[in-house]
């Protein structure tokens, strides 16, 4: 546990010293010492450059960092006209990234399982390629998650029409711990790490609008799709049954087969305003609300073209700033999301590094593949 504690730490500060570590888990210096010393034997951590001395002078303090080439996680995003894949090294740095156009014939063919197949040879190949051992892949996927349980409730975009096991069938494939995730939420570990300090920021919501097919078959039209992740708390916030996320406009009713009111015709480009500025100013009202009602401190958007990404933005901000009720000033920041390509395949990384550097006795969000004494990470094979 303590290993983990100290490990943690050093990922989340992203560089310490042994003082500091042991100033801020409250631990004896010589345990501090013998744990890095474990940890640096084991090839996970590396000593980098001196501090400054201080104002008594003495010795320089030797920070810690993360051994970013001891191992590397896979991501995976698969939704209906695109598939992504990230292998990210322990410090989340970037060592592959690839991008493939989902064919409707060949997905009628092989489905979801099929495409996750060709996903994973191609990250074990990479990591072979780098000498770099694969610990675990994260999977980014639109629809109904459930996190825990490993399972794909319901995926309208994947046709996903019942309960399908996953994970299970994935790790068969893999012969490495996988983990799934909706892609919205997928979208929030990103933003968490690439923050100056890992969940640095504690609440917050990431508005992720596509404009796509709804479904890989050949006829399928195209609209705007919208999924939502909530951070509350620094923590990523799945809801009861890991279904949080999921949005409709309250202006809907039950006539709309999409996810707006205004939606009242198929949108065939962006570049048509009449039809898509509505959509986009319904969108900002039901955020605000939300963002307003929990007080959130940032709102990312993300999904779509950055000159659509940045009208969203100002929709939002306006309805934020508008319908706060007070005259003292508490209104949430909304700005464009940080990375726009390959959002969700690198969140399904950070995930999986969130979960492997994570302290397992006091986690109990953590799935049962990555904890327990043997923690994959203390046992990597040298």
């Amino acid at each position: 546990m303590n290993s983990m504690r100290i490990l943690r730490l050093i990922w989340q500060e992203k560089k310490i010293s042994r003082v500091d570590i042991a100033s801020t888990l409250s631990m004896d210096k010589s345990t501090v010492t013998k744990i890095t010393s474990e940890l640096t034997s084991k090839g996970l951590v590396v000593e980098t450059e001196s501090g400054e001395s201080g104002p008594m002078g003495g010795r320089k303090p030797v920070f810690l960092e993360i051994n970013g080439s001891r191992a590397c996680v896979g991501g995976i995003e698969i939704n209906p006209e695109n598939m992504y894949l990230c292998l990210v090294s322990l410090k989340a740095n970037i060592l592959f990234e690839h991008t493939q156009k989902i064919d409707n014939v060949e997905f009628e063919k092989i489905g979801l399982e099929g495409y996750f197949k060709i996903a994973c040879k191609m990250l074990h190949a990479e990591a072979k390629k780098r000498a770099i051992p694969l610990a675990a892949i994260g999977v980014g996927l639109p629809g109904m998650i459930d996190v825990p349980g490993g399972a794909i409730i319901q995926s309208m975009p994947l046709c996903v029409t019942q309960r399908m096991e996953f994970v299970e069938f994935a790790q068969s494939v893999a012969k490495v711990p996988v983990l799934i995730e909706n892609d919205a939420r997928s979208c929030c570990y990103t933003e968490r790490m690439v923050s100056e300090k890992i969940g640095e920021c504690k609440n917050s919501m990431y508005v992720m609008v596509e404009f796509r097919k709804q479904n890989p078959s050949p006829d399928a039209i195209k609209n705007i799709s919208v999924g939502v992740g909530l951070v509350m708390n620094g923590r990523i916030y799945n809801g009861s049954n890991s279904i949080a996320g999921e949005f409709r406009s309250m202006f809907c009713d039950g006539a709309n087969q999409t996810q707006f009111k205004s939606e009242t015709k198929s949108i065939v480009s962006l570049d048509d305003k009449d039809a898509v500025v509505p959509v986009f100013k319904e969108l900002a009202k039901n955020i605000a609300f939300i963002v307003n009602t929990l007080a959130l401190d940032v709102v990312y958007v993300g999904g779509i073209d950055k000159v659509y990404t940045q009208e969203i933005v100002k929709y939002i901000q306006e309805e934020v700033d508008y319908m706060w009720p007070y005259e003292w000033h508490k209104t949430a920041t909304v700005t464009s999301a940080t990375i726009s390509d390959a959002v969700v395949s690198y969140g399904a990384a950070c995930m999986v590094l969130d979960k492997l550097f994570s302290v397992p006795e006091i986690d109990p969000s953590v799935s049962g593949t990555l904890q327990g004494r043997d923690h994959i990470l203390l046992h990597l094979p040298l």
